[in-house]
Order: C-alpha cells, then sequence, then structure tokens
C-alpha cells in the first residue's frame, strides 16, 4: 500500500526495513491458551519490550513511535496531524479502541503492583497508537511491570496479549498522560472503528475492501509532520 501511494501521488517518502528475529526455542506451557501459537506470543512480546529497544529504535533516537500494521487503514481524512497533537497536548499515549480478553496469566503481577486482580478499562486495542518512548524508558513502574513480564521468557511461555499489557502499563503508571481519541475513523481488517464509535463493528469482507481502495490516499495524510516527529511504521508478517 506504502508503495503503491509514492507510485499514485508522485511523492517522497523514506522507508526503511529492518529484520526481526522471531526464533525461539521457549516451549509453550501446555495449560496457556495453545490457540495462540509461538509466532503470535513472539509478536505480543515484541510490541510489549522489544520494539522499544530495537537498533533501529535506539539508532534513530525518535521521540515517538507509532505503530500501523500492514492490514490496518484510515477509513477517512484525519484533520489533524496526530504527532503534533500528542506533541501539544503533552501526552504519554494514545489509541483508538479497547477490547476485552482474559488477563489470567499475569493477575499475580497486576495485584502486586496495583492490588488488584483486573484492569479498569480492559484492554487496548494496539494495532494502531502512538506513545512518547521516553515516557517508556524513564517509568520505573513501567520498566518494573514489562520486565516481570519477559523475566523467564514468562510472556512466551504463557500467553498474554500485547493490548492487556498496554492497558496495564497506563494504570500501573498514575503519572501516565493517555488519551482515548474516538475522532479517528480507523479499520483493521474486518474489524471498523467509525469516527465517534467507542468499539469496533465487524463488517463483511466486501466492506473491507471497498475501504482498502481509498487506502493510498488516507495513508499520506502524515506527509506534512514535522521533522522532529517521526513516523515509524513497521510491517510485520507473521507466519502462524
Amino acid at each position: 500500500q506504502i508503495l503503491s501511494c509514492v507510485l499514485r501521488t508522485k511523492k517522497q517518502l523514506q522507508i526503511s526495513f529492518e529484520l526481526l528475529n522471531f526464533e525461539t526455542k521457549v516451549k509453550v506451557d501446555p495449560e496457556s491458551r495453545l490457540e495462540k501459537p509461538i509466532g503470535y506470543r513472539l509478536m505480543c512480546r515484541f510490541w510489549t519490550y522489544d520494539v522499544f529497544y530495537h537498533p533501529a529504535i535506539i539508532r534513530g533516537k525518535y521521540e515517538y513511535l507509532m505503530r500501523m500494521d500492514d492490514d490496518s487503514y484510515f477509513m477517512d481524512h484525519i484533520k489533524m496531524d496526530i504527532f503534533n497533537y500528542t506533541y501539544n497536548a503533552k501526552l504519554d499515549y494514545i489509541y483508538r479502541c479497547v477490547y476485552y480478553e482474559s488477563i489470567a496469566p499475569m493477575v499475580s503481577i497486576v495485584h502486586r503492583l496495583l492490588n488488584k486482580t483486573n484492569l479498569q478499562n480492559g484492554c487496548i486495542y494496539n494495532n494502531f497508537f502512538v506513545i512518547r518512548l521516553k515516557w517508556f524508558y524513564e517509568s520505573k513502574q513501567v520498566q518494573t511491570f514489562v520486565r516481570e513480564l519477559i523475566r523467564d521468557d514468562f510472556m512466551l511461555r504463557q500467553y498474554i496479549g500485547d493490548g492487556c499489557a498496554h492497558a496495564a502499563m497506563l494504570e500501573i503508571d498514575k503519572q501516565v498522560k493517555a488519551q482515548f481519541l474516538t475522532n479517528i475513523s480507523y479499520g483493521h481488517n474486518f474489524h471498523l472503528m467509525p469516527s465517534g464509535h467507542v468499539f469496533w463493528a465487524f463488517r463483511a469482507e466486501t466492506k473491507f475492501y471497498e475501504e482498502i481502495k481509498n487506502a493510498c490516499h488516507q495513508l499520506t495524510v502524515l506527509r506534512n509532520c514535522c521533522r522532529r516527529l517521526v513516523y515509524i511504521c513497521v510491517i510485520i508478517y507473521l507466519l502462524f
């Protein structure tokens, strides 16, 4: 999609691709959620911890990181510059939607850090999010939490969704400045989130492809970002 946008609009974009090592000898716990294969668990760990220490991120000295999966798209014009908005509002984290799933494997960690066994607002639908990297690196509460998740490959042996891990990060750090944005029309695969809608809605396959037809135009809405606010699009292809 990105390359087709460049060819159609004759715009110049600086794009780089980085290799990710998704190999491991870790064996999953047979009593964990076996429908979540090791490749998916590695992806969850990547977006919870590994991405922040990837050489490309460290080397770039970026201020913000934005996730946009290869099957994600904006369904309409975005009237604001997402990075300028995040910067001007002094936000540490923005997200578009929430969802719910079990956090059973990390309940003991959550209870120890929050003195409760559930997350107040469920899990973050984090196929799209923007995070201020300095907050992640310097928050003692967040660092304590994520290191608990990766210790002894806990996050791989057990299944812990990265969206639930992100939601816990926001609750554990009481000083975080996060915002739930509902004024962005966003879609991920067949899950559509029109502007103003809090939860995602499933649409038939034909509707998905109708939205994809406009993806080129919609993926260029961030072309006027300031130089100091860097847009990173990491595309991951997982083989399950």
